[in-house]
């Protein structure tokens, strides 16, 4: 099934499984605790220009 997956992205994004993974891999979500507080912040990362250029050739409008 992976690899089934892992071809698809390859074909429609136009490049390999490889780049896609490591350009995916700069997306993290970091959280942070206030040890005062005791609450945790989220702070989500912005998707990068390639990713966006892959998700929009992935996921084309209908």
């Amino acid at each position: 099934m992976a690899v089934v997956i892992s071809k698809h992205i390859e074909i429609k994004a136009g490049v390999s499984i490889r780049k896609y993974l490591d350009e995916a891999k700069k997306i993290v979500d970091g959280k942070i605790l206030n040890h005062i507080t005791g609450k945790y912040v989220t702070i989500e990362a912005e998707p990068t220009e390639k990713m966006l250029d892959y998700s929009q050739k992935l996921f084309p409008p209908h």
